[in-house]
């Protein structure tokens, strides 16, 4: 496994101009032992736990690959959950084979919200056995598209593990916020191109902390993706571009939406999957 050495995070902060900044996050420190990654040998990854909620990110495991998969169109979430499951049964995959989940929210919410949509999704997890000493391995990216929003909270697209791909530098990952140590947001209310560059700064290092958690960099990226409906394309020039080393030249999607809780303004999330697809639903 290639690891992202402390001097090439080193240098990937240098191009953006984030070196210095000191952010805490849910990551070990430098100098810090990296988290030991939990095997789901069932499902063919390993991840690294976050929280109940979610996982950190995942990454395949040996003989293994990711799929990427795109609903169209999007599906409310029970009926995406049973087209999830028949999906991975077409396939022969167990539901342990899951490690992605990407949703839709018609609006943000606030915490108290948030934390009540969150129970039945844990619950979903559990029923459907996915849980690892306690531990979520599925990571989790929620947007509330800022233009033509849905009507209820939707399920986007979700990523899998399958054997027989060459998924050696294939992972997940679920999205970042502004949030630093102990919850507080960065920049909070502060939406001047100051304040969103401080925003973005946090989030480029805080993705490139979780890389390094998983042995993965940006150059492994197949895809980058970036949430926000303030004005950022200085800050994509300036900022994410050469932030993400090599994955710049497969491009940057900038989804029109933020994060999904109210006060946060931008995300951030990076994967590499050996397969992409687009599912038709109807």
């Amino acid at each position: 496994m290639e690891m992202f050495t402390r001097s090439a995070y080193r240098r990937a902060l240098l191009r953006a101009g984030l070196a210095g900044i000191a952010v805490g996050i849910g990551g070990p420190a430098f100098g810090q032992p990296l988290p030991v990654l939990i095997e789901q040998p069932v499902g063919g990854l390993r991840f690294a736990p976050g929280g109940q909620v979610f996982a950190a990110g995942a990454v395949a495991a040996e003989g293994h690959g990711l799929v990427h998969a795109v609903l169209d169109p999007w599906l409310p979430l029970d009926e995406a959950y049973a087209f999830v499951e028949a999906h991975l049964r077409s396939l022969g995959r167990p539901m342990q084979a899951l490690c992605g989940m990407e949703l839709r929210l018609p609006r943000q919410l606030s915490r108290e919200e948030f934390d009540a949509f969150n129970q039945p999704y844990v619950q979903r997890l559990i029923e459907w056995g996915l849980l690892v000493e306690g531990r979520n391995p599925v990571s989790r990216t929620n947007v509330a598209p800022a233009m033509d929003p849905p009507e209820q909270p939707m399920l986007h697209g979700f990523t899998f593990s399958t054997p027989g791909l060459d998924g050696r530098r294939d992972f997940v990952m679920a999205g970042m916020t502004e949030t630093g140590p102990g919850g507080r947001v960065i920049a909070l209310g502060d939406t001047s191109p100051a304040g969103l560059r401080e925003k973005v700064r946090h989030v480029i290092e805080a993705v490139s902390r979780r890389l390094e958690g998983l042995g993965r960099r940006f150059d492994d990226a197949s895809h980058v993706e970036f949430y926000s409906a303030l004005p950022a394309e200085g800050l994509v020039t300036d900022l994410l571009i050469p932030a993400i080393d090599a994955a710049g030249r497969r491009g940057l999607r900038w989804h029109f939406g933020r994060p999904p809780v109210a006060g946060l303004e931008v995300e951030l999330e990076a994967r590499r999957a050996s397969r992409e697809t687009v599912l038709a639903t109807r």
